[in-house]
């Protein structure tokens, strides 16, 4: 019995039940896998607010936004408690362009980021290549970002898994969870391992199984159309080539402890098929070596592939649900490394308080009953 049973170790579980643990709850991780496979130690841990202002509802971004401030308090919680580094970088991000078409784009992205109120810093061609000297002489531009940071996902996940372990929540790895259902009072969950089967009680649960949220799992909530996101990566290593995050609008290149560079990363609508393709290799490569041409003689260590978890309109789906006691965050797509500290935060609050902050309520699985109704009406 616990008070609270997470369905989920990636980013999001793990993150929710660290909080809730130092909330003085006792947590269960269910993860039917390792703690963190799938997206969460794929992702690049980029920390960055999205810049697709016009194709993101204000409400996204602020809580993107929210997330990132409260990022340093987050890592030193977590690295305090296990004792673990999460490679927590602040050089910021350079985005870089190569004709005028890219030059128009890093004028726009300049404006967004002065109307959140966030600096940016335009530079020249030369200005930019003086911060990165192994650009491509053909980089004529540049926009120096430096509220962006960056973690990397790997380390943040085998930190947040020590930290929660010594705030004694328990977590049950390649296990299965079959069913939730709400009975007398209490929420029973029927867990599958390789070699038994038992119950889980808990007062209450969160739902944050990421692309397996409807993958075998029955619960009493209604379906949200959860379908992954393929995205292929690639580690580089050799010779240290940049000081911070690069991007263009096809590629970014991230820096890692050691002289390794991660190049990422694809967009396929390919289901649960995780296998590294060919063509999305040849992407990456070719995107990055137009902007790093040094990049040429690294060693490929490897080549990686996760899945994003995202519904219909690629927003997460944050809050309690309409059975009492069973609460979800799922669905983050891009953006599970960024929310992860706002997530825990404010579905801490709703399952502790009992009321749903305003900061999420716009992620409301309430949507998605909507629009069926809207649906069946037509």
């Amino acid at each position: 019995m616990s008070d609270v049973a997470i369905i989920g170790g990636g980013v999001i579980g793990l993150s929710c039940a660290f909080e809730l643990a130092r909330c003085g709850r006792s947590v269960t991780v269910i993860e039917r896998e390792q703690t963190g496979f799938g997206a969460s130690t794929v992702a690049a841990g980029m920390l960055t607010p999205s810049f697709e202002v016009e194709l993101t509802p204000p409400s996204l971004v602020e809580l993107q936004l929210d997330s990132l401030r409260r990022y340093p308090q987050f890592i030193a919680d977590v690295e305090t408690a296990g004792g673990l580094s999460c490679e927590y970088r602040d050089e910021g991000t350079l985005w870089v362009s190569r004709h005028r078409d890219d030059e128009l784009e890093l004028d726009h992205l300049c404006q967004i980021q002065e109307d959140r109120g966030l600096p940016a810093r335009r530079l020249t061609g030369r200005q930019t290549r003086q911060l990165e000297p192994y650009l491509s002489p053909r980089i004529i531009g540049g926009l120096l970002v430096e509220t962006d940071h960056q973690v990397n996902s790997r380390k943040l996940m085998i930190a947040l898994r020590a930290a929660c372990l010594a705030e004694d929540v328990e977590i049950l790895e390649d296990t299965t969870v079959n069913t939730v259902e709400r009975t007398r009072g209490r929420i029973a969950l029927t867990l599958q391992s390789s070699d038994s089967a038992s119950i889980l009680h808990a007062d209450q649960v969160l739902l944050a199984a990421g692309v397996w949220l409807e993958e075998g799992l029955v619960t009493p909530l209604p379906t949200i159309g959860m379908r992954p996101i393929k995205g292929q990566i690639m580690h580089l290593t050799g010779q240290p080539l940049v000081n911070r995050v690069l991007r263009n609008s096809d590629v970014y290149i991230v820096p890692r402890a050691g002289g390794k560079l991660l190049l990422g990363a694809t967009e396929e609508e390919q289901g649960f098929d995780m296998q590294p393709t060919a063509g999305g290799t040849l992407d990456l490569l070719r995107y990055a070596f137009e902007i790093l041409p040094g990049l040429y003689d690294l060693y490929v260590s490897e080549i990686d592939v996760g899945l994003r978890p995202a519904v219909s309109d690629h927003q997460p789906v944050i809050g309690p649900t309409d059975t009492q006691d069973i609460f979800i965050a799922a669905g983050h797509y891009r953006g599970g490394v960024l929310l992860a500290p706002a997530t825990a935060h404010w579905i801490t609050e709703a399952m502790i308080g009992g009321q749903t902050p305003a900061e999420i309520e716009p992620f409301g699985i309430d949507r998605f009953v909507q629009e069926s109704r809207v649906e069946a009406a037509g």
